[in-house]
């Protein structure tokens, strides 16, 4: 079976795609999170924590199901194997805000004040920053802390490539 083209207009379609459904997880997450952060109860937190990140895994995860059916049909179709490089991308690109907002968090320690915009460009993360540091200040941040929270910009990727994974290679069997 020959690979199908790498097309650039489908990258691009699935590239924005991706970075609307980061977005739409980001503003229902923020919804819920600033919603529920006034609330000083721990137990308050870790709901809000658990289902703003389960948003995220929510929409990525289907996502990444209905794109691996269409490449599995346009496979069947074209006789043509999908180029791996397309999800793969797609996983990237749901890490990419994330990983940028990460690396000015970095470059902000001690010079200028980010991380609560960190915290907004990642409001499905908010809560879990919040126990890891509740200072909206970039100055109350050690360098620990903004390493423990590189493990936060992988998470986007890690969800949809397992999703588009687990039904691309059909170990998880979900029809339309």
């Amino acid at each position: 079976m020959e690979y199908a083209p790498n097309v650039p207009k489908l990258k691009k379609m699935r590239t924005a795609k991706t970075l609307l459904y980061v977005f739409s997880a980001d503003i229902l997450s923020l919804f819920i999170g600033l919603t529920l952060a006034s609330s000083s109860t721990f137990i308050i937190r870790l709901i809000s924590a658990v289902c703003t990140s389960l948003i995220l895994a929510v929409l990525l995860s289907g996502l990444a199901i209905k794109t691996a059916n269409a490449d599995l049909k346009d496979e069947r179709i074209n006789n043509k194997k999908i180029n791996i490089m397309l999800p793969v991308s797609m996983g990237i690109t749901a890490s990419f805000p994330a990983a940028l907002s990460w690396c000015i968090l970095r470059l902000s320690m001690g010079k200028f004040d980010f991380y609560r915009w960190h915290k907004l460009i990642n409001g499905y993360f908010l809560q879990i920053y919040n126990f890891i540091e509740p200072d909206a200040s970039s100055s109350a941040l050690s360098a620990g802390e903004v390493n423990i929270m590189l493990i936060l910009v992988f998470i986007p990727m890690i969800v949809f490539l397992t999703a588009y994974f687990l039904v691309y290679k059909g170990i998880i069997h979900i029809e339309k």
